[in-house]
């Protein structure tokens, strides 16, 4: 009548905390991995963002022939381009630090002095080199 219990097939005690161990330790590897890739994607973005900006300055001064400036506010994590015609601001994340951006302008023939730009945070830096040529960037 009476069934013995220890006979049954069954995880011990030990296994599963075992498995759930290995199984918890695969998830924060994931996690970390994820958080690094989504930083990586922000710090592209935001190296891309500025680009951009810089290309459209520079268009806007070729096409309208008006002079632009760029303004990096490092407290404002912003970026802002002001012409006669065109005010565009661009808010920039964060934890990110640009350098060599200070008092960037496009006469009104869209010609900048060339400059490097320093991209840093998240553990990744980026320098890039302006130099802008008929109104835009060479790669």
């Amino acid at each position: 009548m009476f069934t013995n219990r220890n006979n049954l097939p069954a995880f011990s005690l030990i296994e599963t905390i075992i498995t759930l161990g290995i199984c918890c330790g695969i998830l924060l590897i994931g996690t970390l991995q994820l958080k690094r890739y989504q930083e990586r994607l922000i710090f592209d973005n935001t190296v891309k963002e500025v680009t951009t900006a810089i290309d459209q300055a520079s268009r806007i001064s070729t096409i309208t022939g008006e002079s632009v400036v760029i303004i990096f506010s490092e407290s404002g994590h912003y970026l802002r381009l002001n012409g006669r015609t065109s005010n565009k601001k661009v808010d920039l994340d964060e934890k990110i630090k640009i350098s060599g951006l200070n008092k960037f302008h496009f006469d009104k023939h869209g010609y900048s002095a060339p400059g490097t730009v320093t991209f840093s945070g998240y553990g990744l830096e980026k320098k890039i080199k302006y130099q802008m040529l008929w109104g835009r960037v060479p790669k």
